[in-house]
C-alpha cells in the first residue's frame, strides 16, 4: 500500500523548469545602458499556479520604446521597481493552466509577458491569439499590434482629418516601427511624403523623400525646405523636441499635427518636471488655424476592429509591410532595446525567444 502511495506521489510531482529573465538592476541615467541597467537571472519555476493563473512559455517578444520610460521613477507609462522583471508584450503557449481559467495547455495567448522565457500571469491579463491562415503569428506584434500597426492606423485615419490626395505628409522617425507603417498608410491615401535610413525609406517603402537629421551639411530645416517648398499639410510626429519645433514652422493653413510619441524625450526627460523640450513654435497653430492633437490608441478602442480589417486589407494587397529587426534568444533583449535609441535598428524590433521564426 505504501509503495502505491509513493508511486502516486512521484507521479504528481510538478514539472520544474528554469526561467531566464531580465530584471531592472539600476535606473538608467539618460540613455539605457544594457550592461549597467539590467541583469539576467535564472530561477526555478514549478508548474503550479492559482486557479485563475496560467504559465506561458514565451515565443516572441515586442521591443518598444515605451519600455525605457517605465524604468524611471514615477514614470509616465507606469514605473517598475528595482529587481522587477522588465515588461514586454509578447505571445507564447500555455504550458500550465489553473482550473478556473478558460485556457488549455497548448493554447496560444498574447499579453504583457515580460522579458523572460516563462511567465506566470493572471489569465485575465492575456488573450487568446487569433490564428489567421497562411500568415505568421508575429504579425500580432507588428502590423496588427496595438503598439505598432494599429497605433499607426489610428493616428493616420482617426485622430484628425486623414491625409487627402496630393497633400504633403511628413512622418518623423519614419524608419521606426510605427513611423514606417504610418508613412506607407499616408502614401496609400494618395498623399505625397517628405519624411526620416534613407535607402530604406526611398527604395523599400517607396516614399517621395527623406530627411536625415544627422546630415552634417544640411539642417533638418534646410532639407525640409527643399522637399516641401509649399509647406506641410499633415504631420505624424513620433519624435517631439527640436524636430517637432522645426516641422511646426512649415505647417500650412488648416494643417493637422498628430502627436503619437516623443522618442527624443524618453531617455530621461519625460519623467522629470521641467526637462521636456516642448514646441516653442506652437503659436503657428493659431496663426494658421492648424490643429495639433495627441492620442493613445486605447482612446479609439471602439474603432480597433475596423482598424484590424483595414490594416489586413492593405497588407494583403501589398500596400503596407513592416521590416523586422530580430534579436535571437532572450539574452538579446537588452541589446535589441538599446538599438532602438542609438539608430541601430530599422522597422519593428522583436526578440525570437524560442528562435522558431514563427
Amino acid at each position: 500500500m505504501s509503495k502505491t502511495s509513493n508511486h502516486h506521489q512521484q507521479q504528481e510531482q510538478p514539472i520544474v523548469v528554469t526561467n531566464r529573465k531580465w530584471i531592472l538592476e539600476r535606473r538608467p541615467q539618460g540613455v539605457f545602458q544594457p550592461k549597467d541597467d539590467v541583469k539576467v537571472v535564472s530561477e526555478e519555476l514549478e508548474f503550479t499556479c492559482l486557479d485563475d493563473e496560467v504559465i506561458v512559455e514565451t515565443e516572441m517578444l515586442s521591443v518598444d520604446a515605451f519600455l525605457r520610460t517605465m524604468m524611471d521613477e514615477d514614470a509616465y507609462h507606469g514605473s517598475i521597481n528595482l529587481g522587477d522583471t522588465i515588461p514586454a508584450l509578447g505571445y507564447g503557449t500555455v504550458v500550465h493552466a489553473g482550473s478556473k481559467t478558460k485556457y488549455k495547455v497548448g493554447s496560444s495567448v498574447q499579453g504583457l509577458l515580460g522579458a523572460q522565457t516563462f511567465s506566470k500571469v493572471k489569465a485575465e491579463f492575456v488573450i487568446k491569439m487569433i490564428n489567421i491562415p497562411f500568415l505568421p503569428k508575429r504579425l500580432w506584434l507588428g502590423i496588427l499590434s496595438l503598439t505598432t500597426g494599429l497605433t499607426a492606423y489610428t493616428g493616420i485615419f482617426y485622430v484628425c482629418d486623414k491625409p487627402k490626395k496630393w497633400e504633403t505628409v511628413v512622418v518623423s522617425a519614419a524608419a521606426g516601427a510605427v513611423g514606417s507603417v504610418a508613412a506607407q498608410l499616408a502614401k496609400s491615401t494618395g498623399a505625397r511624403g517628405g519624411p526620416k535610413k534613407q535607402e530604406f525609406l526611398m527604395n523599400e517603402l517607396k516614399l517621395d523623400g527623406s530627411i536625415d537629421y544627422k546630415d552634417p551639411e544640411k539642417s533638418v530645416s534646410k532639407q525640409l525646405e527643399e522637399l516641401c517648398p509649399n509647406g506641410v499639410d499633415f504631420i505624424y510626429d513620433n519624435v517631439g523636441g527640436t524636430v517637432l519645433d522645426t516641422l511646426l514652422k512649415k505647417i500650412n493653413p488648416k494643417g493637422r499635427i498628430v502627436i503619437c510619441g516623443a522618442v527624443s524625450q524618453y531617455s530621461g526627460n519625460l519623467n522629470h518636471a521641467g526637462k521636456v523640450q516642448g514646441p516653442s513654435n506652437y503659436l503657428v497653430l493659431a496663426e494658421r488655424g492648424a490643429t495639433m492633437k495627441g492620442f493613445n490608441v486605447m482612446q479609439y478602442a471602439y474603432k480597433l476592429p475596423f482598424a484590424i480589417v483595414g490594416m489586413l486589407w492593405k497588407y494583403l494587397r501589398g500596400r503596407v509591410f513592416l521590416k523586422e529587426h530580430v534579436g535571437q534568444g532572450i539574452d538579446s533583449f537588452p541589446s535589441t532595446l538599446y538599438e532602438l535609441f542609438n539608430g541601430g535598428s530599422i522597422g519593428k524590433s522583436i526578440v525570437d525567444v524560442k528562435q522558431t521564426n514563427k
